[in-house]
């Protein structure tokens, strides 16, 4: 066998080195252009959701900016004097905070407690001025911290303790300190909502069972593990201490006050006047164990896209009672269906039971889409909260409701809230925002094929 000694041809070197040549540079240009391209698309998603968070900042912004309804250009510098109480009343203070105070959580235990021939109530802050309201009339309180030390007939048999604003820091020092004086020389404090909060930190609860709103049970627990908290009761007694769930649970936790101070048969008579939903002295209270869900995004869309959405007038006159004023605004406020503006004809309100409220004069209130008087039925024919959330289903929808009724802790089996499926102002504005930021997550892609045809 013969073994040939010529060698192979040659490769076709010109073909053949262009082929590699190309080959090489595209396999240099290839990393390259997609890590642009992977960096474009990281681009677009950052911008997308930084305008999506962008908008529900600004909307946010607004919505907490209208909480603070405005009154008359000049208010009074003190409600009407105070008479004394009368020789074997008890006595309760509501506390007003020096930051914004939840509106139901004054008012709800004011007129429990005001409808009760056997004690007399009163507001008191520490300065003598307008106490803020969260999304309602702001209150002017009958006395000061300073006042009511100094006059022994004052000295509260019950100290009602609302949710603040700023629970813990420096502007609600003073409340603080003035409820755990009150509570050393031998008040019962009733801490409404949030309000255990405050009451938390003045060290009473230590050692105690407790509640208060479903949100801040877990912040709670983290601050104060030296008090036990406890979730899905509508109020707890410990001793001395009565505290309550979420907002609408005042008025029940008001009513066992009574039972402990005055007897079930004058709490039975107080609970058939203001007629909460399946209060009785007897009655249970658990109630259910809540959380955030995906139930609740109507409160959160409302308040991140507010624009566009109606403003309400709320009409006051003197006498009007003061759990039918709270609901309105409390059902408006936690929803965030709508803006509220409370308009009277002085500018100042004197409620069946004697607080004093601060208005807009008609003549000062800016133009509002609809008018509403407190004491609103829905088709149950019930007034309260059970009529503004009736009412506000007929407008908002179901589910609008449902997640406000949640927020305030208000039970819901008896409300009949229709099949409205909610405004169509709130789909546009979601599908507007949605619109918007993608169109905004668009750009990187924008300015490459525009830097493509130049």
């Amino acid at each position: 066998m013969t073994t040939s000694n010529t060698p192979h041809p040659p490769a076709d070197s010109e073909g053949e080195q262009r082929h590699l040549q190309s080959t090489a540079v595209r396999k240099v240009l290839t990393l390259p252009a997609r890590a642009a391209t992977a960096l474009r698309f990281t681009a677009s998603v950052v911008l997308a959701v930084a305008t999506l968070a962008g908008l529900g900042f600004a909307g946010f912004r607004v919505t907490t900016s209208q909480g603070e309804l405005p009154v008359s250009a000049s208010p009074p510098a003190s409600p009407a004097a105070a008479q004394s109480p009368p020789p074997g009343d008890l006595v309760v203070a509501v506390v007003l905070g020096s930051s914004q105070t939840v509106a139901t959580d004054a008012m709800g235990p004011f007129e429990v407690f005001g409808r009760s021939s056997r004690f007399t109530v009163y507001t008191v802050a520490e300065q003598p001025g307008p106490a803020r309201v969260v999304g309602a009339p702001a209150i002017l309180p009958d006395h000061t911290f300073a006042e009511v030390d100094s006059k022994a007939e004052l000295a509260p048999d019950v100290v009602v303790v609302p949710a603040v604003s700023e629970p813990t820091g420096e502007t609600e020092r003073a409340m603080r300190e003035w409820i755990g004086h009150q509570h050393e020389r031998g008040a019962h404090v009733l801490s409404v909502c949030a309000g255990a909060m405050v009451v938390a930190e003045t060290g009473i609860l230590e050692g105690r069972t407790a509640t208060s709103h479903w949100s801040r049970l877990a912040s709670l627990r983290k601050r104060h593990p030296e008090t036990t908290w406890v979730a899905g009761q509508r109020f707890v007694r410990d001793g001395d201490i009565t505290s309550t769930a979420g907002v609408t649970s005042a008025i029940p936790g008001a009513l066992s006050v009574i039972h402990d101070l005055a007897g079930v048969s004058e709490a039975r008579r107080i609970g058939e006047r203001v007629g909460y939903p399946g209060w009785t002295p007897e009655g249970p209270t658990d109630i259910p164990a809540q959380s955030l869900s995906w139930a609740d995004r109507p409160f959160v869309i409302n308040s991140l896209l507010p624009w566009l959405r109606p403003t309400v007038a709320i009409e006051l006159h003197d006498g009007d009672t003061e759990i039918d004023i709270a609901s309105l605004f409390e059902v408006y406020t936690n929803s965030s269906a709508a803006r509220t503006i409370a308009i009277s004809h002085t500018g100042v309100v004197t409620t069946a039971h004697g607080l004093t409220l601060l208005t807009l004069t008609a003549a000062e209130a800016p133009d509002a889409d609809s008018t509403l008087r407190p004491g609103v039925t829905g088709p149950s024919g019930r007034a309260g909260f059970d009529g503004a959330l009736e009412h506000l289903a007929s407008t908002d929808g179901e589910a609008t409701v449902r997640a406000a009724a949640k927020l305030i802790d208000f039970p819901t089996e008896d409300l009949q809230l229709g099949t409205a499926s909610g405004p169509r102002r709130t789909l546009a504005l979601g599908a507007a925002a949605l619109a918007v930021a993608a169109l905004a997550g668009m750009v990187p892609f924008i300015r490459r094929r525009r830097t493509k045809r130049s």
